[in-house]
């Protein structure tokens, strides 16, 4: 055997056991819950298309959106998830026309003790048609301002808003993509800013169990259409989880794509140590997330 080989052999090894334990993490981690590709699972959907009605959930539970509107499928996606194909373009995206509309689940997505909610986005920012004080809906699950959780885009930030709380989780720069995540653990609540952790705490508010509906891009309220974001989303995976059967959520899992070959060794070593211990951990007593 090659003496190159030899030497990789444990990196090889290492990767083969990661990618299984992730596999395994993934679905056991998983309840319930809805993924919105937005477009790459809708029948016929083309760039410039209006979007469908419904856009989709990939998962097995089928919580479609409804469309209200004209949301617009679009070619822009996130180049650090290569498996994105379409995104749904949202408000005046490119400078042209204006593509008024979003998408919304008639009753708020299920919960458990644990949840994990991530989107990519892109904002397009004009002082027209976009101005910084008004609050943009990403991803919502609940009524915001009152109960439930989920992404906006305010005064040149995105935001975690947790009923009427905001937590910070990076610049909302013009016309890049970023990936936000919010993970809720119990009463432990984790923020995530592509890929890399904003904030874990637990002195942050627990969502109020969600009402309403779940909404993508904006929302109504009463008769108004409101909150109506100026941009694209793209891949919104949503999972609900139990912490004490699955163990803590991987954020390893999240829609991005895999670091270069050596950091990947390193990291995939370090999710097998991890992985075991958290196997001998719930084998021996109770695993606190």
């Amino acid at each position: 055997m090659p003496t190159s080989l030899l030497r990789s052999w444990p990196c090889v090894l290492g990767l083969i056991l990661f990618s299984t334990l992730t596999l395994e993490a993934r679905a056991s981690a998983f309840v319930r819950g809805a993924y919105y590709r937005l477009g790459e699972d809708d029948p016929g959907a083309v760039a410039g298309a209006v979007g469908n009605d419904p856009t989709r959930d990939s998962f097995t539970d089928k919580l479609d959106l409804s469309r209200i509107g004209s949301p617009r499928y679009s070619s822009e996606t996130p180049a650090k998830y290569a498996l994105s194909k379409l995104s749904m373009g949202f408000g005046q995206v490119t400078g042209g026309p204006t593509f008024l509309g979003y998408y919304t689940h008639a009753t708020p997505l299920p919960t458990d003790q644990g949840y994990a909610l991530e989107a990519w986005v892109r904002s397009f920012d004009s002082a027209v048609v976009d101005p910084p004080t008004v609050p943009e809906l990403i991803a919502y699950n609940g009524t915001p301002g009152t109960d439930g959780f989920g992404f906006y885009q305010t005064g040149g930030k995105y935001v975690a808003r947790i009923g009427a709380v905001d937590q910070a989780l990076g610049p909302a720069d013009n016309g890049i993509w970023h990936h936000l995540a919010f993970i809720q653990s119990f009463d432990n609540a984790s923020y995530y800013y592509d890929g890399n952790l904003v904030n874990s705490t637990t002195g942050a508010p627990v969502p109020v169990a969600p009402t309403g509906a779940f909404w993508l891009g904006g929302r109504k309220l009463g008769i108004n259409d409101v909150d109506l974001f100026n941009g694209n989303v793209d891949e919104v995976r949503y999972q609900s989880y139990n912490p004490i059967a699955a163990g803590a959520f991987e954020p390893a899992n999240f829609l991005i794509d895999a670091p270069e070959p050596s950091a990947l060794c390193l990291l995939s070593l370090i999710g097998v140590v991890g992985a075991f211990r958290r196997r001998r951990n719930q084998a021996g007593r109770t695993v606190t997330p």
